[in-house]
């Protein structure tokens, strides 16, 4: 028998900003409040549509994740039935105690189902994936990854500065590497995509010249980290 695959992050991050919503209580499935998530979820461009069952994402299915988060929340007096799965925690964990994280990423994903940039059922690899789910992470790398943009950036600082250095650590391809890391860095856009306004141009001040593991570890945790708080973090 064929079942459905399993919730993605995204697809979580969007059920608990609507049980946090709701005051942290399940809905039955004929709650308009459910059903509208639930024709949210089945628009979403994560699954195929050779991958979903004629329930995929019901508003049953819906009910029943809102009932896997009682089970992980301290604040609930009752006994839930199940706590749902290794992914259902790693988002409450990140999430719960951050409500305009979650917010701002929830909205941002349910704006986003309709974007040019998140067009197709193509996945990203586990180690791409940022906090903010598959989505997000999508978009965000859209325009990280815009090449005049990245060209433009990397020639202005070069100009300004002599050489393309991590602004959060100070790591210079081209001195470790020689030759081959001339002109090489990566590109962080500093504002959360969840944050933009629909159609905002990036600039060069919204980009920042990161190497690839600070840039990684800028996307680790419930919300984008700013260069000054890792700075921070690799001081202490």
């Amino acid at each position: 028998m064929t079942r459905n695959p399993d919730w993605t992050t995204d697809e979580l991050i969007l059920a608990l900003a609507l049980y946090m919503r709701v005051g942290r209580k399940q809905l039955e499935q004929t709650d308009e409040r459910v059903i509208e998530l639930s024709e949210t979820l089945q628009h979403l461009p994560i699954h195929p549509p050779s991958a979903r069952t004629p329930n995929f994402r019901n508003p049953a299915g819906v009910s029943m994740k809102l009932a896997n988060f009682l089970a992980l929340d301290p604040n609930y007096p009752g006994q839930a039935l199940s706590r749902g799965g290794r992914l259902d925690r790693e988002v409450w964990e990140s999430f719960a105690d951050h409500p305009y994280q979650l917010e701002r990423a929830a909205e941002g994903i349910a704006m986003a189902r309709v974007s040019d940039a998140i067009e197709g059922y193509r996945a990203e690899t586990d180690e791409e994936k940022f906090s903010e789910g598959e989505i997000l992470t999508r978009l965000h790398r859209s325009r990280e990854r815009k090449p005049q943009a990245i060209k433009s950036k990397k020639e202005a600082v070069l100009r300004q500065t002599g050489a393309l250095r991590c602004e959060v650590c100070s790591f210079d391809f081209a001195i470790f590497y020689g030759e081959i890391g001339h002109g090489f860095a990566e590109c962080h856009h500093l504002t959360p995509i969840s944050e933009l306004r629909p159609n905002q141009r990036t600039t060069l001040r919204d980009l920042a010249i990161v190497c690839a593991n600070c840039h990684r570890m800028l996307h680790r945790g419930p919300r984008l980290l700013t260069l000054a708080e890792l700075r921070a973090h690799l001081a202490g």
